[in-house]
C-alpha cells in the first residue's frame, strides 16, 4: 500500500495548486530570460498560457520554443526549504483546433481574463522532464510520462481546515497516534502539521513523524472515518 505521495504527485499538486511562476525563454544572444506568468495545466499536466504578442518571453518563443516554468510553494518560512518544480519543454500554440479547449481550460483558474482577440493567445508546453525539489537533501528527475500519469492531490483545498480542527479539538488523539502508530510511547505533546491522501504529519515533542492512513482518502469525509478507525484501532491496543 502506497503510504507517502511520489515526486510525480507533489511536483504535479504543486504546479496545479499555484498558478504563477517563473517562464524562462531564451532571448537575446542566447542569454536565458525570466519573466512572471499565470499558468494553468490542462488534464495531463501540460501547462497552459495565456501570452501577449508584445511580450518580450512570446518573441523568445516564436524563435526558439525551449522553456522552463519553475513554480515554488508559496508558505512562510525559508524558500529553500520549501517545494518547487520546474517543468523543461517545448512552448507553442496549439493546433487550432485544440485551442479553445485550452483557452477554457486555462480560463478555469484565471477567471475573467482577456481573450484572444485582445493581442493575447494560448501557449501550450509540451512536457518533456520535470525537476522536483522537496527541500533540503529532497530531489528527483520525474520523467514526462510519470508526471502526465500523476493525480494532483485532492485534498489540497482542504488541508488548513483538517489540520485546525485537529490541532483544536482531537489533540489527544495525535498524541494517542504518535505514542501506537509511531513508535514513540513517551510522547507527550502532538501538533499536526500537514495532511495528503496518503497520511498526515505531525511534530511529536517537536521531531517530526509521518503516520499513514490505514487506505488512501480524497475527501474530507474519508479524513474523518479514517481517523476514527486509527482511534478505535489505537485505543484498543493494549499498553
Amino acid at each position: 500500500m502506497q503510504t507517502e505521495p511520489t515526486d510525480a504527485e507533489l511536483g504535479r499538486t504543486l504546479a496545479t495548486t499555484v498558478h504563477t511562476g517563473a517562464l524562462s525563454t531564451l532571448g537575446r544572444d542566447g542569454f536565458p530570460f525570466g519573466s512572471v506568468v499565470s499558468h494553468a495545466l490542462d488534464a495531463t499536466g501540460r501547462p497552459l498560457l495565456l501570452l501577449s504578442d508584445l511580450a518580450e518571453h512570446t518573441r523568445n518563443l516564436i524563435t526558439d520554443p525551449r522553456a522552463s516554468l519553475l513554480v515554488a510553494q508559496q508558505d512562510p518560512g525559508d524558500p529553500l526549504a520549501l517545494s518547487r518544480v520546474t517543468l523543461i519543454g517545448p512552448v507553442a500554440q496549439p493546433p487550432a483546433d485544440e485551442r479553445a479547449a485550452a483557452l477554457a481550460a486555462y480560463r478555469t483558474v484565471h477567471e475573467g481574463t482577456v481573450g484572444t482577440d485582445h493581442g493575447f493567445r494560448i501557449y501550450r508546453m509540451e512536457v518533456n522532464a520535470v525537476r522536483f525539489v522537496g527541500g533540503f537533501a529532497h530531489m528527483s528527475w520525474v520523467g514526462a510520462a510519470d508526471h502526465a500519469a500523476a493525480e494532483p492531490d485532492p485534498l489540497v483545498p482542504h488541508v488548513a481546515r483538517i489540520v485546525e480542527h485537529m490541532n483544536d479539538d482531537h489533540a489527544d488523539a495525535l498524541v494517542t497516534f504518535c505514542r501506537v502508530d509511531g513508535g514513540r510511547p513517551d510522547t507527550a505533546d502532538a501538533e499536526m502539521t500537514g495532511c495528503d491522501r496518503y497520511g498526515f504529519t505531525v511534530l511529536a515533542d517537536g521531531a517530526p513523524l509521518r503516520l499513514p492512513f490505514p487506505r488512501r482518502v480524497d475527501t474530507p469525509d474519508e479524513v474523518r472515518a479514517a481517523m476514527v478507525e486509527m482511534v478505535r484501532a489505537a485505543r484498543a491496543t493494549p499498553a
